[in-house]
């Protein structure tokens, strides 16, 4: 779009955040102020709550739209991208699975297309693996261990490909032939980690009368949250740099790591604080290798305050 109409669009979704803001709070303040009638304040105060919601829910959606986004179309993407297309099922119809795969397997992009099957269907490995379409279900050892549902299917598969990139699919998701030419391209953007792209549904008519394919969610709001950075994932027909999210779980790690030694390091304390109320006479020799542990927790916390690795503290 031109810059000069999307500068004028963006003033105008601003004007109209402010206006909304200041009339609304002027018409909620005096309806709290003066106009309740409190005779009847079982009919009354809920109706004034219903609006005061209201008005924080469009303030809240008028703070999403202040940095709305409208991207450009990006650019053709490079060759040589590798891209992993994933179809998540776990008990669907083969007739249905098979349709999506088979879309899936025709996409233009050079690709390679997966069946996630945590149902670990062996017909269906026979079916896809006749049609070139690869099928990976989970090993044993996931036995007696928390699944995770359709997150620790697509975990699964993350451990058992390794493209650049990949394609999440539920199983009756069927994709455009050209959805990743359409998309890759954003990915020129080093920090780019997420594409998501709108569901269109097959059986609504042309109309939309009653708006079932989103547009309100997958246009102004999903443009606004972009420009906070904040962009839903919204869990399947999204395109996913595997980097960044493998980054997210080394992140993860970390965090659960610290957090484990901070909870070790509070109980050590406890219990050096505990066997020295315990000591009595003729003890000294362990007290001073209480005070040598306990000394060491400290310089364990300071090294770490000052930003050392675990590694090297532990």
């Amino acid at each position: 779009m031109n810059p000069r109409r999307l500068r004028l669009r963006e003033l105008t979704i601003r004007l109209i955040v402010l206006a909304t803001a200041i009339l609304g709070l002027n018409y909620i303040i005096w309806r709290w102020m003066v106009s309740i009638n409190w005779e009847a304040w079982w009919i009354a105060v809920p109706l004034v709550l219903a609006e005061t919601y209201s008005l924080v829910d469009s303030l809240l959606f008028g703070v999403t739209m202040w940095r709305y986004r409208q991207r450009d179309t990006p650019p053709p993407p490079p060759p040589g991208l590798t891209v992993d297309v994933f179809i998540t099922t776990y008990n669907e119809p083969f007739n249905l699975v098979m349709g999506t795969a088979r879309a899936a397997k025709n996409i233009e992009y050079p690709h390679r297309t997966w069946i996630l099957d945590d149902g670990n269907r062996a017909e269906l490995r026979a079916i896809a693996e006749a049609e070139g379409i690869g099928w990976i279900t989970r090993s044993e050892d996931w036995t007696n261990r928390p699944r995770h549902a359709k997150a620790g299917n697509l975990n699964n598969a993350l451990l058992a490909t390794d493209g650049e990139f990949m394609l999440i699919l539920d199983a009756d998701q069927v994709p455009d032939p050209k959805i990743l030419d359409h998309t890759l391209g954003y990915f020129n953007d080093r920090k780019m980690a997420l594409v998501q792209t709108p569901q269109v549904f097959v059986n609504v008519p042309p109309n939309d009368p009653l708006g079932s394919q989103a547009p309100l969610f997958y246009g102004p709001i999903q443009q606004g949250k972009d420009g906070w950075n904040a962009a839903f994932f919204c869990g399947s027909n999204a395109i996913i740099r595997r980097e960044a999210l493998m980054q997210l779980g080394v992140m993860r790690y970390v965090s659960e790591t610290e957090l484990a030694l901070n909870k070790a390091l509070r109980t050590a304390d406890k219990v050096v604080a505990k066997a020295r109320r315990q000591l009595g006479h003729g003890q000294e020799r362990l007290a001073a290798a209480l005070t040598t542990v306990a000394t060491d927790l400290r310089q364990v916390r300071r090294e770490l305050s000052d930003g050392q690795s675990i590694a090297d503290v532990t």
